[in-house]
Formats: C-alpha cells, sequence, structure tokens
C-alpha cells in the first residue's frame, strides 16, 4: 500500500463499508515475508502462515457451522463450508505448498459433520495431492468420529515451528504458530470511529493465526508489550503501528 497505514484503512473502509465480507477476500496473491525466530515465514493475505519447508498453516475453518445452527432451528443458509474448502484448495496452489496443516478446530461440532461436509472434505483431500494433516483444537474433540484421512494429531512440527492449537499449550521458549483466539484488533480510523479487522499477532515466541473460516466471528485481543499486529485489508499486509490500536 501506498501512503499512510492510517490513510490506506480509511479509504479501505471507505471502499468496505461494515457488514461486506471484504475483509474475507477470495484466494489473494498478496503476503508478507517476516523473519521470525530466525526463520523466513510468509503471512498470506488470507488468514495462512507459509513456513520455509513449503509447509502452509490455516486454522479455525468451523466447517458445518452453519448445520449445526440448522439443528438447532435456524434457518442459516449453507455454502460458506464448501466455499472456504475452495479458496483453501486455491491457496496452497498459489503457494505451491507441500504440505497444508489445519491447525486446530476444522470442525465447529458434531452436529456440523454431516454426510455432506465428510464428503466435501474427502474430495478436498483427494484433490489436493499434498500431505494435510489435522492438529487437535478443542471443539474438534469434541467428536468422536475424526475421519482418518486427516490424520488427527495433538501437535505437529514442520519449518522450526510447533504446530499447536491453543497458545496456552504451546512449549515456552520454542517457536509456535497458534491459533484459537480468533483474533481481531481495533483501529483508530479517527477521533471517534475505529475499524476491527481480523489480524495475525506476534507475541514472545508465537505466531498466532486469524480464523480462516468465512463463518466464525473473533474478539478484539487487548495488546501486550512487544506485541506486533498484521492486518491484511484487501491489497496488502501491513504492520499496525502501536498508536493506532485501540
Amino acid at each position: 500500500m501506498g501512503g499512510s497505514t492510517l490513510g490506506n484503512l480509511a479509504c479501505w473502509r471507505r471502499r468496505n463499508p461494515p457488514g461486506t465480507n471484504a475483509s474475507r477476500p477470495q484466494p489473494c496473491c498478496f503476503k508478507m515475508n517476516l523473519e521470525f525466530q530466525n526463520q523466513s515465514i510468509v503471512l498470506s493475505g488470507d488468514g495462512a502462515v507459509l513456513l520455509s519447508d513449503g509447509t502452509l498453516v490455516v486454522a479455525d475453518l468451523h466447517l458445518g457451522k452453519a448445520s449445526a445452527f440448522q439443528a438447532q432451528g435456524l434457518a442459516i443458509p449453507e455454502g460458506d463450508s464448501e466455499a472456504d474448502l475452495k479458496r483453501l484448495k486455491a491457496l496452497c496452489t498459489w503457494h505451491e505448498a507441500t504440505r497444508l496443516v489445519i491447525n486446530g478446530d476444522l470442525f465447529h461440532s458434531p452436529a456440523g459433520l454431516t454426510p455432506h461436509i465428510e464428503q466435501l472434505l474427502e474430495t478436498f483431500v483427494n484433490d489436493m495431492r499434498i500431505p494435510i494433516e489435522l492438529t487437535l483444537g478443542n471443539h474438534d474433540r469434541k467428536i468422536l468420529r475424526i475421519p482418518p484421512f486427516l490424520s488427527p494429531k495433538d501437535s505437529a512440527s514442520y519449518g522450526g515451528f510447533q504446530i499447536i492449537h491453543d497458545p496456552a499449550d504451546a512449549t515456552k521458549g520454542v517457536p509456535s504458530v497458534t491459533a484459537h483466539w480468533h483474533p481481531v484488533v481495533r483501529i483508530a480510523d479517527g477521533k471517534r470511529t475505529n475499524l476491527r479487522l481480523p489480524c495475525f499477532i506476534v507475541r514472545g515466541d508465537m505466531v498466532i493465526l486469524p480464523s480462516f473460516g468465512s463463518f466464525t466471528g473473533g474478539q478484539v485481543i487487548a495488546p501486550e508489550k512487544g506485541d506486533r499486529f498484521f492486518v491484511f485489508p484487501g491489497e496488502d499486509v501491513v504492520e499496525v503501528p502501536g498508536e493506532l490500536i485501540r
């Protein structure tokens, strides 16, 4: 982005008013290279991180969330899960990923793991032609029968990083890719207004991923000393200056 970060974010907001899905772009071609813990990683403008060995990591798809709400009698339309898997496939192709790790909460609930969702996943895995692994999240652990083709496990290690869902479970002193929080940062874009955007957080030894799913929501994370926040507002991946965070 040219110009100031504040100016660019304000322009983005004018083009994409609250209520649009612009903060969840289609498979993107923008990224930021970042040196972290003596490793070169890539923050992707679709909420993924690419490690130096070609492993692509995403988190918190919450597939079947609409189905879970439907099971409770709420009229939520289908479509997000299939669209998210298509977006993920395109992202892996764009980055030429050699492996995909879904870092927890692939599923939303047992009610959401319908035969349709399982068939979508099986087709996705067969079409990808790269290894795919699931590190279990808190929502996944509620499901008694995780499809075996997802190679479920508690954590993984690739590209010099531990990959584990919950930041609280990360090994202290070990570079880690975590998730779970669905992090959002609140950015001042005027005297009385602010903007909420999904973000990556770099905190200590960890990179904390935003949620990848389109139907997931997010929570504002209060910054701690030394934190770095990165957003992807439709044209680039940019670091948010500390003075703009609210």
